[in-house]
Order: C-alpha cells, then structure tokens, then sequence
C-alpha cells in the first residue's frame, strides 16, 4: 500500500538518531553516526558496555522512537570497524511499532532554562521550537551529546515547570542567528510531576485547538 511505504520511509533511521540495541540479553544505548540504503553504522558503546559490542553474523533489535512512537526492527550485524569500535549492521525486513506514544506536539515558542543536572551548573534561557507532555525541540548554546541529562524549567502560561531530560537528538551543523551559534537539540522528558505533564498537554492542545480555528471563531 503507498500510505505504508510512506509510513516506512517517514520513520526509518537516520543519522543521529538515538538508539536502544538488544543484543545478549541486555539494552545498550547508541547512536547512529549515517546510514548507507540498508546499511546501519551506529557508535561505539560506552567503555563499560564495550564486551557486549555484537559480533559479525549476529542477529540484534534495534529501537527507537520518532514522532512519540516506538519502533523497532532486526538486523544482521556484518562487520566491527577497530578502534572505535563502529558496528555496521544491515535491516532486516520493515521497521514496526511497538507503542504509540501519544503525546500531542505543536510549534511553540515558550520560555525555557537549561543546565547540566548539577546544581551550580551554568543555566541557559531560550525559547522551544516545538513542545509535547513526552518532550521538546530547543536551540542549544553548545553542541550536547546524545544521552545527556539535562535539567530544564519551563515557564508556561505563568506556570514553571522543573524537568530532568535525555538529550535524544543533536543536530550536525550549527546555525547561527545573530553571530551566535546555536545547534538543534531534542530532548525527552525522563522526569516531570503528573499534574505538570498534564498541564503541558493541555496547553499543547489548547493550542492546536486555536489554530484549527477559523479568524472569526478565535475572537
């Protein structure tokens, strides 16, 4: 079916792509450095996990999560590139989801501090690119790493909400606005108070709800 082929190619892996590899009967965070047609090439796991790095001729499962859905799929690992170690892996068949997130996502520039987790840590304020209850896209004074913690304070509608995140996405290439770099950066919530998750999804949506509002109805 054409909207399924759509589905596939709107959601396979790409290059900085967070990632969760199973493999010997444990969960390894990765990332994807490119993609090559069916070719995977994800980075080196961290030096405590580096024994379980898969060997060529295994089959892994690999997961990670794009627009608040959870996907997954199989792969063949066909070769380990020394010193860093590289895993080279090749698809198996499609990817398919295993749970749909849920969360509501609008463009939206809202306040928002970032540190590192520690509390004398130097804060950054900004203004989202985008925001959902599960997560939010940011510009980033410096060029972060995936699987970075970060804490955050978002202020919304008055409201300030204190957040711990996973970074889970870096962009590549800096922009600069104004002779200031700033990278693109994707984080997911790892912990928010429930009536503060709740109170950002109803922003999320009282926002899409105005702007699938006629000029007339918004008065």
């Amino acid at each position: 079916m054409a909207g399924e082929g759509v589905r596939q190619t709107m959601n396979v892996l790409e290059a900085n792509q967070s990632v969760q590899l199973f493999s010997h009967g444990r969960t390894l965070d990765s990332r994807v450095i490119r993609r090559v047609r069916q070719e995977i090439y994800i980075d080196a796991l961290r030096e405590m996990e580096l024994e379980w790095t898969p060997l060529p001729g295994r089959i892994i499962g690999i997961r990670w999560v794009r627009d608040d859905t959870l996907w997954a799929q199989e792969a063949n690992v066909v070769d380990v590139l020394d010193p860093v170690p590289i895993i080279v892996v090749h698809l198996i068949g499609n990817p398919t989801v295993v749970e749909f997130r849920g969360a509501l996502r609008v463009k939206a520039a809202v306040p928002l501090e970032y540190g590192l987790p520690r509390p004398d840590s130097e804060m950054f304020l900004t203004t989202t690119y985008d925001l959902s209850s599960t997560g939010l896209r940011f510009p980033c004074a410096v060029q972060v790493w995936t699987g970075l913690q970060l804490r955050m304070s978002l202020r919304v509608e008055g409201r300030e909400i204190k957040i711990l995140a996973k970074v889970v996405w870096v962009s590549q290439k800096a922009r600069d606005v104004r002779g200031r770099k700033s990278w693109e950066t994707a984080v997911q919530f790892l912990s928010i108070v429930p009536r503060d998750r709740r109170a950002v999804d109803d922003f999320v949506a009282r926002i899409l709800h105005q702007r699938d509002l006629t000029p007339s109805e918004r008065r």
